[in-house]
């Protein structure tokens, strides 16, 4: 199997993880999350973000800036850079509203005590987890090695499902008609492999030092990203929560050490 089928093959499956999460709760209409079951996910998936995102993506994008003759830790400011800038969209800029909505797939906001009456809240919602969903195919899309792409594509599948689930949850919970609730699953589960299909675009139209500039770039940017969704996003919301901390952080664990052992064996 080629690069690419590999990579359509893994699209396929980021797309049937976001639209099964997000569509199970608004075809059944459950409306009592499984708060415990999301919280080990949510952890589990911090885990490999905050491994593939030190352990592969930033020595990737540094030895690619290296080769080009920097001398700079380029690669380190970029993940920085991007680090701060999902913080200031999130958590600066974004209306207090939107905030709420970005943490609700931990329970930290309203959904965790009771009906969200506020309408805005799932599409602030699918917004926050649609954005963090594109970095994460825009990264799995320049990757250049299977190995690579798969690590990723664990990562994103791993964090995928549990977030369609809790959008869908939002939905429920917000009473969204079912034929809008499906359309904005659909958007929020295409996100990903828009994503992949722009790094794999731009990385069969760009050639020489500009491929490889992009790709030192972009594979920098994934780095800061991941960082980013492990620990501030959803490390943060899930351990700010009482009770099951040890079981979570075992969770997390479990990523961390999967992660590490998978770059060494593929």
């Amino acid at each position: 199997m080629s690069l690419n089928e590999l990579k359509t093959l893994l699209l396929i499956l980021t797309l049937a993880c976001g639209l099964v999460g997000g569509l199970l709760p608004v075809l059944l209409d459950r409306r009592a999350p499984g708060r415990a079951s999301i919280g080990a996910g949510n952890a589990f998936a911090a885990g490999l973000f905050l491994s593939i995102g030190l352990l592969h993506f930033l020595p990737e994008s540094a030895g690619l800036f290296r080769d080009q003759g920097t001398g700079f830790p380029v690669a380190s400011l970029l993940a920085i850079a991007a680090f701060m800038l999902l913080l200031l969209l999130e958590h600066v800029v974004s209306p207090e509203q939107a905030h709420e909505a970005a943490h609700a797939h931990s329970g930290e906001g309203s959904h965790a005590h009771g009906e969200d009456h506020r309408p805005a809240s799932p599409y602030l919602l699918a917004f926050a987890l649609s954005a963090h969903s594109m970095l994460a195919g825009i990264a799995l899309g320049v990757e250049t090695e299977a190995r690579g792409a798969t690590l990723t594509f664990l990562a994103i599948a791993a964090h995928k499902g549990t977030a369609g689930l809790a959008l869908g949850l939002s939905l429920v919970h917000s009473r969204i008609p079912r034929a809008r609730a499906f359309k904005l699953v659909s958007i929020f589960a295409l996100m990903t492999p828009l994503g992949i299909l722009t790094g794999i675009l731009a990385g069969a139209v760009l050639r020489g030092d500009s491929h490889l500039l992009f790709d030192a770039t972009a594979t920098a940017l994934a780095a800061g990203a991941f960082l980013y969704i492990g620990a501030f996003d959803l490390f943060q919301d899930e351990f700010l929560r009482l009770g099951r901390r040890w079981v979570k952080w075992l969770c997390a664990l479990a990523g961390v050490l999967m992660a590490a052992l998978l770059s060494a064996w593929l």
